[in-house]
C-alpha cells in the first residue's frame, strides 16, 4: 500500500487540479478559501485578478479602452471652457492663463478617466493597475528612451523638410517669447504636467486596457496612434499637422515600449520631461 505523496507535493497537486483553491501547507489538511472573490452572482470560478491581462501582462477586460472616448470628449469640453475663461481674464487667446486653464481641463479628464476605470474595473490603485511608479534605474531608461524619441522625431522631420507637410508643435512656447512669466508657466506645463498626465492616460490607462485584446506589442502601437492623433491641430499650418502627428506617433511608440520593458511609467515620464525640456531650451 502506498503511503501517498508528502504533504507539500499533495498540496501542489491539489492546487494544480483546483486552481481556485489555496491549500495551506502548515497546520491544516483541507483546502482553504479561494484567494479572490468569485465573479458574478453564484459564480464558483475565481475572479479575474485586476492587472492580469491573461497573457502574462497587465491588462483589463476587453472593451474597457472605450472609456477613452467619453474621457476625450469631456477633456475637449473642459479644455474649451478653461481656455475661454483664460481669454475672458486676459483678453488673449495665446496668454499663459489660457494655456494653463485649457491644459488643466484636459488633464482633469485624463486623470478622471484613469481613476474611474481603475475603481470600476481594477483594484482602485493607480500604482497596481497602471504601474504608476518610478525607480532610480528609470533615470537611465528615461535617457535611453529620450534619445530614441529624438532620433525618431528627427527622422520624421527630415523626411518632410522643405515640403508643405513640415510642421512643429512648439507654438505654445514660441508665442510666449518676450513674456518671461508666461514662458515659465508654459514651460512648467509642458515639462511637468504633460509628462505625468499624458503618460498616465496613454501609456498607463490606454495601453493597459488595450493589451488584453491586442497583446503587449499591439497595445503599444495602438496607443501611439491615439497619442499622435491627440496632437493634431498643434501645427501653425494645417498641412504641417501631418509631420507633427507622425512624429508624435513615433514618440508614443518609444514611450510605450519604455513602459512595457520596464513595467513602470517612471521611465516614460522622465523621457517625456527631458524631451519637453529640450523643446523649451530650443525656444530660449
Amino acid at each position: 500500500m502506498s503511503a501517498g505523496p508528502p504533504l507539500d507535493e499533495g498540496a501542489r497537486a491539489a492546487e494544480s487540479a483546483w486552481p481556485g483553491l489555496a491549500w495551506p501547507h502548515e497546520g491544516l489538511s483541507e483546502p482553504g478559501p479561494a484567494p479572490f472573490p468569485a465573479e458574478g452572482r453564484g459564480a464558483t470560478a475565481p475572479a479575474h485578478e485586476p492587472g492580469d491581462g491573461g497573457n502574462g501582462e497587465p491588462g483589463f477586460p476587453p472593451g474597457t479602452a472605450w472609456w477613452a472616448v467619453p474621457g476625450a470628449l469631456v477633456g475637449i469640453v473642459l479644455a474649451g471652457l478653461g481656455a475661454s475663461v483664460g481669454y475672458a481674464l486676459t483678453d488673449s487667446k495665446t496668454s499663459a492663463a489660457s494655456d494653463l486653464l485649457g491644459e488643466a481641463g484636459l488633464w482633469v479628464a485624463m486623470l478622471g478617466t484613469a481613476v474611474f476605470v481603475s475603481r470600476r474595473f481594477g483594484t482602485g490603485s493607480l500604482a497596481r493597475d497602471y504601474h504608476l511608479a518610478i525607480r532610480p534605474k528609470d533615470l537611465v531608461w528615461g535617457v535611453i528612451a529620450v534619445i530614441g524619441a529624438l532620433i525618431v522625431v528627427q527622422g520624421v522631420l527630415g523626411a518632410f523638410a522643405g515640403t508643405k507637410f513640415a510642421g512643429s508643435n512648439d507654438e505654445i512656447l514660441t508665442q510666449q517669447k518676450g513674456n518671461s512669466a508666461g514662458l515659465v508657466i508654459v514651460a512648467l506645463l509642458v515639462a511637468l504636467g504633460a509628462p505625468f498626465f499624458e503618460e498616465l492616460f496613454f501609456r498607463g490607462f490606454l495601453r493597459t486596457t488595450l493589451q488584453r485584446r491586442f497583446g503587449g506589442h499591439g497595445a503599444v502601437w495602438l496607443q501611439a496612434v491615439f497619442f499622435g492623433m491627440a496632437h493634431f491641430g498643434e501645427a501653425a499650418n494645417s498641412a504641417g499637422n501631418v509631420s507633427v502627428v507622425l512624429a508624435m506617433f513615433g514618440v508614443g511608440v518609444v514611450l510605450g515600449y519604455a513602459a512595457k520593458l520596464t513595467g513602470r511609467l517612471g521611465a516614460g515620464m522622465i523621457a517625456h520631461c527631458l524631451f519637453n525640456l529640450l523643446a523649451v531650451a530650443l525656444v530660449l
